[in-house]
């Protein structure tokens, strides 16, 4: 076939000048030349391999390296006899086929040729997705280098699955995917997984491509990421490829999010109403897009009998009612299960037409996501923090700005110097939380120590009341599950001699000021000058009235006047609630990347103050609830990933 040869060799050539033209080589890989310098720590021999022909990008050694574009199409004169055996096997292919496996390396998840260059070359310019080969993988030393990281991610999963062809340009991608497949950290994946998974991402992949992923400079990986977070893998089994492309349409916003570098937009104040133009005023002109009513759902998990959490945000609920009598109508629904009724009941509620849904549970996050793709007309919130999706905005307090305030009563109050912490999830904002309450307590009394638990963790040996502790007089525990009228709504308590709890102070999140904003930036408009191409979170505090304080009456005059103080401070910005040089309880220096910790800082830190008697929870502790909850915004660390 010496014409599909010189068609082969008119690709090469246009590759060939593509590459120069960029200032790039135009030739194949030498792996020898990319090997000088590694440190190859070991080699394993991987057997017989399906080899994506994607991943096949060069060979070897340098022999006959220049006879081939970068891609593996031929670049010698078809009069040569390097073009006839090229067109003998072209034709051996079309009578028979190519059965003979080449033999290749694999560094890095990608392939390089040692014996069989030709049948590459031929088996690529047929289209070929993958070609059988005997591959021996070549592994690194561990670096810092972000590529080594994900390649030893890559390694973990591969051990798993067996699959070679799914790539990320971040780190977290392959086990993320082992969980969005229905599959436990740990669990092999069978053969019928593989060929499922294979012909769902082989699909997914083209109508990526369709749309225009390849110029995005993101790998189909990573948008599948964001395609399973929303859409269930066990719903893609009846997918048609319409139906893929019409569903990574509606995601199309949320997948280029992932080009930016900073894809979550922090609200860190309501946002200010627009000033209305005269002529609008007057009315000259058409009128206003801005709604006069609203249709308002709230979803929690629990109901407010048995959680003081729904209650506390029933409270919100009442005031926006009372805020806009007139203009809001509310629907609630409660004891929606996240895994079970959420999705539906949030579907519903947006077939009903409902303009703004409040989810109160980060378990409902997913659910969110989903209905949101489906109805773009509703917006969906949910209670949670530093989620990347811009269908669904979040919204929560900055819990450490009272924190810091209670660590401080904590350390005027106690007469030991040691308090006890229970923190609920090892989520985004709880480490802040807790080394905020940490330099609260310095500040009073700089040899105090902080115990640390956490009610994620069922330690019988450990109790959350500390009644193993005699030496702990203060204790900072707030479950908001319990039932009302119970100590347990106090954030920090005295412990007394019997073991009950006297309440010092409570930290108050005001969700009537989330709600009632919110709603008001609908109806001004100013809803809409947020980033929409962007994720928007609103982290609202004590400047914002997001947050308040509860003390007991009975608190020395002096000790009130000063939290007081001090909270008005950082309310206008006056106080720095963490120094330039911090130590954690490994002795590791931490310091911000400027002279004060930005929001993002603080939101996404990960560590534990020096003072703190403690350590984040291993994932593996876990239980399967708790997971759920770190799968949408928990600590990469805990996660067993890296920043």
């Amino acid at each position: 076939m010496l014409e599909d040869y010189k068609s082969a060799l008119r690709a090469g050539q246009r590759a060939y000048r593509a590459r120069i033209s960029r200032g790039q080589s135009p030739y194949l890989a030498v792996l020898d030349d990319v090997l000088k310098g590694v440190d190859i720590v070991a080699q394993e021999p991987l057997g017989l391999v399906e080899i994506p022909s994607d991943s096949l990008v060069g060979t070897k050694t340098s022999g006959r390296h220049t006879a081939f574009s970068y891609d593996f199409m031929p670049l010698l004169e078809p009069d040569t006899e390097f073009a006839a055996k090229w067109s003998n096997l072209c034709d051996a292919h079309l009578e028979e086929g190519i059965h003979t496996p080449i033999i290749a390396f694999e560094y890095m998840n990608r392939f390089y040729v040692q014996e069989g260059n030709k049948r590459v070359s031929v088996l690529k310019y047929y289209g070929a997705v993958k070609i059988p080969g005997t591959v021996t993988r070549l592994i690194p030393a561990r670096t810092e280098d972000l590529e080594n990281k994900i390649y030893y991610e890559f390694l973990d999963f591969y051990k798993l699955s067996k699959v070679n062809y799914v790539h990320f340009s971040k780190l977290g991608g392959y086990s993320k995917l082992q969980t969005l497949v229905c599959k436990a950290s740990g669990e092999a994946w069978s053969e019928d997984d593989r060929l499922n998974f294979a012909s769902f991402y082989t699909m997914f992949h083209q109508q990526f491509e369709a749309l225009g992923g390849r110029s995005l400079g993101l790998t189909t990986g990573d948008a599948l990421l964001v395609y399973l977070s929303v859409y269930r893998y066990s719903d893609t089994y009846d997918a048609t490829p319409a139906q893929v492309r019409q569903n990574l349409e509606k995601l199309w916003n949320e997948v280029k999010v992932l080009t930016e570098p900073h894809g979550v937009e922090l609200s860190l104040d309501p946002p200010k109403s627009p000033a209305e133009p005269l002529l609008s005023k007057l009315n000259i002109f058409s009128p206003s897009k801005q709604p006069s009513e609203l249709r308002v759902a709230f979803i929690h998990e629990y109901n407010a009998k048995i959680s003081a959490w729904v209650r506390a945000h029933d409270e919100g609920r009442d005031a926006l009612a009372k805020v806009f009598p007139d203009k809001v109508y509310i629907s609630c629904y409660e004891d929606v299960n996240p895994e079970v009724d959420a999705e539906q009941v949030l579907e519903e509620v947006a077939h009903n037409n409902a303009d703004v849904v409040f989810a109160t549970s980060v378990r409902m996050y997913n659910a969110c996501l989903k209905v949101a793709a489906q109805h773009p007309k509703t917006r969906i919130l949910n209670c949670s923090l530093n989620a990347p999706h811009p269908l669904v905005r979040t919204y929560y307090p900055r819990t450490y700005e009272v924190t810091y305030l209670l660590g401080m009563l904590a350390g005027i109050m106690t007469k030991t110097g040691h308090i006890g912490y229970v923190a609920a999830n090892p989520v985004y904002g709880v480490p802040a939380a807790i080394n905020a309450f940490a330099q609260g307590l310095k500040s009073v009394r700089p040899a105090g120590r902080i115990w640390l638990r956490w009610a994620c963790l069922n330690d019988a040996a450990h109790p959350l009341d500390f009644a193993d502790c005699p030496e702990i007089d203060m204790v900072y525990a707030r479950d908001s599950r319990e039932p009302a009228n119970t100590h347990r709504d106090y954030g920090l308590c005295r412990k007394l001699p019997d073991g009950s709890l006297q309440p010092l102070g409570l930290p108050i999140w005001r969700w009537d000021t989330f709600y009632v904003e919110i709603v008001r930036s609908i109806f001004d408009g100013s809803w809409d000058n947020a980033a929409t191409t962007r994720a928007v979170n609103y982290w609202w505090g004590l400047r914002s009235g997001a947050e308040d304080l509860e003390y007991q009456e009975a608190l020395p005059s002096g000790t009130r006047q000063l939290l007081d103080l001090l909270e008005t401070l950082q309310g206008s910005d006056n106080v720095h609630i963490f120094p330039e040089k911090l130590y954690d309880n490994e002795d590791n220096l931490h310091s911000p990347e400027n002279r004060v910790y930005s929001p993002k800082e603080l939101m996404e830190m990960d560590w534990l103050d020096a003072c703190v008697h403690g350590k984040l929870p291993h994932y593996d502790e876990l239980d399967v609830k708790t997971r759920t909850v770190l799968a949408i915004n928990g600590l990469d660390n805990v996660k067993g990933l890296e920043k």
